[in-house]
């Protein structure tokens, strides 16, 4: 291993790396995100998975001192918060563990393997392993998803108890905000309602935007590493304009949405088939994601970076202020969606060549 992984440069670059690190780790304290998100505290996912890349650069023959202080900083992050949380804390520092593990280990085996099929083969094996350990602990059906409501709950309760405080102190900015307010509820009920409504339709996609989640903290620890550490692991990450992954995958959408569409097909059995309606949501966000992703690639490639950056930031801005989440939201659930479709349709058509063959 040592002889295969060769001692290259430190990747350079340093301004977008740390603006995507501040927005996956700040990001999901924002009250609208962290009723959506898994994970608010995403360096939980962040730091084993870095650790992880220490670990193994270190047996490739990099550095030691990177492996020496981050693999015992994550044990006690892990620890430390484990002990400091309930039942859904301890799901998730299992999953960032497990995941950790996963992505090391695939590194370790294979050098010359793409980062995003390897990260998506390391989400594969951290979510077989879940539902394996929780057939052979026989955990009852409906626990996890009870214990994820409850935590979603939590977050909401304590962003409007925070928002209340917030206004009991500063009476005359927020009765400057709210002298405008036209509506018969009052703004803060208002906030907790949509809170609500967000965590309802988004719970049942959770185990998708967990794993999304894990896709973004390992690419962040990969290039992360690579700028860090002297050994490489494995090819560099490629722009946004240049990401693509294997076409198969398209099954994955369209096991989604023959799954979804049973209930429909088959009346009398929607009830027993009414359980893998959450599969084949999860299914569809997840993949729909990733298309979505190779959509603002394409996008990314065509049009000027510049734009597209300026055009996601201010409605990422829109929808992160309860205030105008509710107008905001949708038009961003329909740009990602025209990604998505785009992103799909790279599958046959891929754009990017055609445009270099016009001439």
């Amino acid at each position: 291993m040592a002889e295969a992984v060769q001692a290259a440069p430190r990747e350079q670059g340093w301004a977008r790396l740390l603006l995507a690190l501040a927005a996956f780790l700040f990001l999901p304290a924002v009250p609208v995100l962290g009723a959506t998100l898994p994970v608010t505290e995403s360096f939980l996912l962040l730091v084993p998975a870095f650790a992880a890349c220490t670990l193994v650069g270190w047996w490739a023959g990099g550095r030691a001192a990177l492996a020496i202080v981050w693999v015992p900083l994550a044990a006690f992050t892990l620890l430390v918060q484990m002990n400091a949380s309930g039942s859904y804390g301890v799901l998730l520092r299992a999953w960032a563990v497990v995941l950790a593990g996963a992505f090391g280990l695939l590194a370790l085996l294979d050098i010359r393997r793409p980062f995003f099929p390897r990260a998506l083969s390391a989400v594969a094996m951290t979510l077989v392993a879940a539902l394996t350990i929780s057939m052979a602990l026989r955990a009852p059906a409906g626990r996890v998803q009870r214990i994820v409501g409850q935590q979603m709950e939590r977050r909401n309760a304590s962003a409007v108890a925070q928002l209340r405080a917030w206004s009991r102190e500063k009476p005359e900015l927020w009765a400057t905000m709210t002298s405008q307010y036209a509506n018969s509820q009052a703004p803060i009920d208002e906030v907790e309602d949509a809170l609500g409504i967000v965590t309802r339709r988004t719970s049942p996609v959770f185990v998708s935007l967990l794993a999304l989640q894990s896709l973004a903290a390992l690419a962040l620890a990969w290039a992360l590493y690579h700028r860090l550490g002297r050994a490489r692991l494995g090819p560099p990450l490629s722009v946004l304009g240049d990401f693509r992954f294997n076409d198969q995958l398209v099954w994955g959408l369209i096991v989604g949405l023959t799954i979804l569409l049973l209930p429909s097909l088959a009346p009398a059995r929607a009830a027993g088939l009414k359980v893998l309606r959450t599969t084949g949501l999860n299914l569809i966000v997840f993949f729909l994601s990733l298309y979505a992703l190779r959509g603002f690639g394409v996008l990314s490639w065509m049009l000027s970076s510049r734009t597209l950056s300026i055009v996601v930031a201010v409605a990422l801005v829109l929808v992160l202020v309860p205030m105008t989440a509710g107008i905001a939201l949708p038009g961003l659930l329909s740009l990602v969606t025209a990604a998505g479709v785009l992103g799909l349709g790279d599958t046959w058509f891929d754009w990017r060549r055609r445009a270099r063959l016009t001439p």
